[in-house]
């Protein structure tokens, strides 16, 4: 039997929409339940939702994004379609080819609609250039921006989502970055309640510094660490990784048994995109199909030695840099790297680790010069 399907819907001021919206998605075939969030509404949206049959939870920031995160949170199975919920006229059996194109290795399916009140002025002119630019295989889309799509929650840390408007980009880049494949499918045709064009001023302004962080080398770079030591991960490299991994970002860990192995499973364990694998393995891993570069940093003696094997494994599908940790007594780098982000996941873990509370907010490594290509590798397939 397919997996069954939580809907999320985030209403702000929707009475009007609102209950034929929830009666008509809990009629599709596969929906389990309706998660109406609402969204700091002054009206009767949160009565005519329940009243409609749908399990209303309460999210009291105003924002998409902080109400979404909300409905992912509340919603009770790893595939969840998201909704609008001012929608005026849409056929579910349209809206049903999200549900039949879920496939091995999709993680997200948008749904393309057209609405003749709406010639998506964002989509057209901000979204698609943002993404062929920045993005090229996201680029295709036809319908990037659209709020209406099903999407496995299971592959990203929701938790970690912005909380305004964006957040519909911020869930389909993180299930890009994690390696999974983004579809598309025709939804037919939708109408919304009829919008003025000022209502697309913030909206535009919170997507463009949407992209302005998330910058594709940093996004779609993903990170192996390579030691014989977890808890050297955890005193010189843990922010950088932990940065890499709130954004949305693969870091892979390949280590030997030893002190801190159970904190560093423990502090990456919120992200999906993070995966801990023994150093004997790491032959075995590869960057993913979406990578845009890969950096592999590595401890020193042994670990240092595989490393670079993997560095230059992989140096014929896509650029590849090789740090070094910092060994006892360094403090002077070549790569100076700001983890402020990431530096309460560090400061949690060495507190675990041995009740350190002080982390400076900057991490060193060295460059370990160019990375040769492997000609006998060019084959080698990346997953």
């Amino acid at each position: 039997m397919p997996d069954l399907i939580s809907v999320i819907v985030p209403a702000r001021n929707e009475a009007q929409t609102i209950a034929r919206v929830v009666r008509v998605l809990r009629d599709m075939a596969g929906i389990a339940e309706v998660v109406v969030i609402d969204n700091a509404s002054t009206d009767a949206t949160a009565a005519e939702a329940a009243g409609a049959g749908a399990q209303v939870v309460t999210e009291t920031r105003p924002g998409m994004g902080h109400a979404v995160r909300t409905g992912i949170g509340a919603a009770r199975h790893d595939w969840v379609m998201k909704v609008d919920a001012d929608l005026d006229k849409f056929d579910t059996g349209l809206f049903s080819n999200m549900i039949r194109a879920r496939a091995p290795g999709v993680g997200l399916i948008k749904g393309a609609w057209n609405d003749p009140k709406d010639n998506m002025p964002m989509t057209r002119l901000l979204v698609r250039p943002a993404l062929a630019g920045m993005f090229p295989g996201l680029g295709r889309l036809r319908a990037p921006n659209t709020g209406i799509y099903l999407f496995d929650k299971s592959r990203i840390a929701h938790g970690e989502l912005v909380g305004d408007y964006a957040v519909d980009l911020d869930v389909m880049l993180r299930v890009h970055a994690a390696g999974a494949e983004v579809a598309e499918v025709d939804i037919g045709r939708i109408v919304h309640d009829a919008r003025d064009v000022s209502h697309y001023n913030g909206m535009a302004e919170q997507i463009m510094a949407f992209f302005l962080s998330r910058q594709p080398l940093d996004l779609l770079g993903e990170v192996i660490v390579v030691t014989e030591r977890p808890e050297t991960v955890l005193r010189t490299a843990l922010g950088h990784a932990a940065r890499k991994l709130m954004s949305g970002a693969r870091v892979t860990f390949a280590l030997g048994e030893g002190p801190g192995l159970d904190v560093l499973s423990e502090a990456v364990a919120p992200f999906p995109t993070a995966r801990i694998v023994a150093l004997d393995d790491l032959s075995g891993v590869a960057p993913s199909a979406h990578a845009a570069r890969l950096t592999v940093i590595a401890g020193e003696g042994a670990a240092l030695t595989a490393a670079r094997s993997c560095a230059t494994r992989h140096a014929t599908a896509l650029p590849v840099e090789l740090w070094r940790m910092p060994g006892a007594g360094e403090t002077v780098g070549d790569i100076s790297v700001d983890i402020a982000e990431g530096a309460e996941i560090k400061r949690a873990a060495l507190e675990r680790l041995d009740g350190s509370a002080q982390v400076a907010l900057r991490e060193v490594f060295r460059v370990e010069g160019d990375v040769a290509q492997e000609p006998s590798c060019s084959g080698q397939a990346r997953g």
